[in-house]
C-alpha cells in the first residue's frame, strides 16, 4: 500500500510543479506586456506626442461635425 500513496503523492507534486510553471508563465507575460506599455507611454510623454494627439483628436471632432452639417 505504501507504493500506491508514493506515487499519488508524487503525481501531485507534478501536478502542483506544472500548474506553479504554467501560473509563473502567464505572469511574467502579463508583466513583460505591462512593462512594454509603461516604457512606450514613457517614451511618448517625453518627446511631447500627447500634445500632437490631443489636437489631432480635436481635428477628427470638427472633420466629423463638418461631416455632419454637409
Amino acid at each position: 500500500m505504501p507504493g500506491l500513496f508514493e506515487g499519488a503523492n508524487r503525481t501531485l507534486t507534478a501536478l502542483k510543479i506544472s500548474y506553479l510553471e504554467q501560473l509563473n508563465s502567464k505572469i511574467f507575460a502579463l508583466l513583460s506586456t505591462l512593462f512594454s506599455r509603461l516604457k512606450i507611454d514613457h517614451l511618448i510623454k517625453q518627446i511631447g506626442i500627447t500634445n500632437a494627439t490631443a489636437s489631432l483628436k480635436k481635428k477628427t471632432k470638427r472633420c466629423v461635425n463638418i461631416g455632419r452639417v454637409i
